[in-house]
């Protein structure tokens, strides 16, 4: 399994618009066969800062998320009105 979290800073003239386009992709990616778990959450200290946070049963479902038609198309809006971004790449650890 596959974890990302990624981290998003909006200013907060951007933030409604921003929030629209991560709703959208919260919906579709939830419709994905290979997404175990995807939700948007706001960081409680940090004012503007959000995160996705992904889990995916492999790679290939990671790849097919990214190479998915909403993606393309959120995506490349949701850059325009970001400040910064940081995407960490995770794997699950098993401890069975």
């Amino acid at each position: 399994m596959i974890v990302l979290i990624a981290k998003n800073v909006v200013a907060e003239k951007n933030e409604a618009k921003f929030l629209q386009l991560a709703k959208k992709m919260v919906e579709e990616t939830r419709k994905e066969a290979g997404c175990i778990y995807y939700d948007f959450v706001r960081d409680t200290n940090e004012k503007g800062v959000f995160y996705f946070v992904e889990k995916y049963v492999d790679q290939a479902a990671v790849d097919a998320h990214n190479q998915s038609v909403y993606f393309q198309t959120y995506i490349p809006r949701m850059r325009e009105l970001r400040e910064d971004t940081q995407l960490n790449h995770c794997e699950v650890l098993s401890f069975e």
